[in-house]
């Protein structure tokens, strides 16, 4: 028994030795304080080793019960993810749907896309399709007064009409593109 105190104090009078040296060593820096800390809980372990080591049995623990906690929380957190990740790739196809629609002269707010887990696009269904028109009026010079002063400066009136629909070849053209461009089956568009 004397024996094992007296291996114990000299375990804790070296690892406070050996820690006063690494502290002499060390340079002045920021790094110094994380140091400090390490050192102490090194000699913190030498002590408190003999009262806690004896007692502390780890096959008392079952790991299997905290495993099965830590992959739920993973799989819903991996569900979160998924999802976020699901929804900004069907935002982004959206988005780049509507720019090849808004260069051709259409426009569309209701457009679905349908994708399975690995974002593979099943099927894409615009919704709703309508023509941009735009007619130019000019007016006279005359007709241009700003705090009744006259400008010398034309103004061009654009009036918006939409045509609900789009043309046969514009559809097609748009139907080639998807599938080209997404991997996907031409019957698995649909545009109306």
């Amino acid at each position: 028994m004397i024996s094992n105190i007296s291996s114990w104090a000299q375990g804790i009078i070296i690892a406070i030795i050996v820690g006063s040296i690494i502290q002499m060593l060390l340079p002045e820096n920021k790094n110094k304080k994380y140091i400090k800390l390490v050192i102490g809980v090194y000699i913190l372990f030498y002590i408190i080793n003999p009262v806690v080591g004896k007692q502390l049995n780890l096959n008392e623990f079952s790991l299997d019960e905290y495993l099965s906690v830590d992959a739920k929380t993973n799989s819903e957190e991996t569900n979160i993810y998924d999802n976020t990740v699901k929804e900004t790739f069907k935002n982004k196809v959206i988005y780049n749907i509507k720019s090849q629609l808004n260069s051709k002269g259409y426009e569309s707010n209701n457009i679905k896309i349908e994708i399975d887990d690995e974002c593979n696009i099943l099927k894409i269904i615009i919704l709703e399709v309508y023509e941009n028109k735009e007619e130019t009026k000019e007016k006279d010079k005359s007709q241009i007064i700003v705090n009744k002063i006259d400008t010398s400066v034309e103004s061009v009136d654009i009036k918006e009409k939409k045509t609900k629909g789009m043309a046969i070849i514009d559809k097609n053209n748009l139907i080639d593109y998807l599938a080209d461009n997404y991997q996907i089956d031409k019957k698995n568009i649909i545009i109306e």
